[in-house]
């Protein structure tokens, strides 16, 4: 080969106006080299296996002389065998054929011989079975006899129990039904009657809680609300850190003027007392009581 990929990548070329690029060319000569280089390493691999494959083909052509040899030589002992062998089948066949007679006179003798002993033993087999079979019938026959007797006394006695049972069964029942029935209208009456005085009872405190309806929304006509007063701005020493007291101090004064004008003991329209939470929400109450209604 002229060119090497050697020769390829470090060949240079002299410049000249309107050439070629230089980094083009390099690349150009990059790559034929590195084809150049895969075939001949692709045309070193051919030449190894060619020469492997030569090898082989000797190697095949001087054992297929061996085996052409070896054929030749098994071809004649063949032969041979066969040969033998035939001369060898031919006397076994001979040898067979005089032991086949000598067998066949034999089993001839021995089935004439096993003929009489089976007519023999068919005679006395058919005897003892005749005679089995009268005794088995026979016992058969009396193990019927008894299992029917047997039978019948059991199905008397269980019908027996059975009918005693249902009697037990049909008392027992009818005992318990009669229980059941008292308990029953025992019960019906006793509720009957809770549910009558439950009934009285909420017709008298329907009657009773319309009645205090009444008398409450009386009491209200009876007792307007007075106009609210302005609050003062500080509470009295005695009233810091006694009980609960209304948030309107004016609702509370009015309240006591009221008492005061109406006689009570002890209380003067001055004076200012601790009013309880219920107190305070009667109007509220009185109004809520009104607006239910009755069934």
């Amino acid at each position: 080969m002229k060119y090497t990929p050697l020769d390829l990548r470090h060949q240079e070329f002299p410049g000249s106006m309107g050439g070629y690029k230089r980094l083009d060319v390099r690349t150009f000569l990059n790559d034929v080299a590195d084809d150049l280089e895969e075939l001949l390493q692709t045309r070193q691999e051919l030449n190894e296996r060619l020469l492997a494959q030569e090898g082989r083909l000797t190697e095949y052509r001087q054992s297929e002389d061996d085996l052409r040899r070896a054929v030749v030589s098994a071809e004649r002992i063949a032969q041979e065998l066969r040969e033998n062998a035939r001369r060898e089948a031919e006397l076994i066949s001979a040898q067979a054929e005089a032991y086949r007679d000598g067998v066949t006179q034999q089993a001839n003798a021995r089935s004439v011989a096993l003929e009489a002993r089976h007519e023999a033993r068919t005679g006395e087999l058919e005897t003892l079975h005749r005679a089995r079979a009268t005794e088995l019938e026979a016992a058969h026959q009396g193990r019927s006899t008894q299992l029917e007797a047997s039978y019948r006394a059991r199905f008397s006695d269980l019908e027996a129990q059975y009918h005693r049972r249902h009697r037990e069964l049909e008392q027992g029942l009818s005992a318990r039904t009669t229980h059941m029935e008292s308990a029953f209208s025992l019960r019906h009456n006793e509720l009957s009657s809770l549910l009558s005085r439950a009934r009285d009872e909420q017709a008298q405190f329907v009657a009773q809680y319309r009645a205090l309806v009444a008398s409450f929304y009386e009491l209200s006509s009876r007792h307007p609300l007075p106009e609210p007063t302005p609050l003062p701005t500080e509470l009295p020493p005695a009233l810091e850190n006694g009980g609960q007291y209304t948030r309107e101090l004016g609702y509370s004064a009015a309240l006591s003027g009221t008492a005061a004008s109406q006689g009570e003991p002890g209380v003067t329209s001055t004076e200012l007392r601790p009013v309880p939470e219920a107190q305070t929400e009667n109007t509220e109450t009185v109004g809520r009581i009104e607006e239910q209604q009755f069934v």
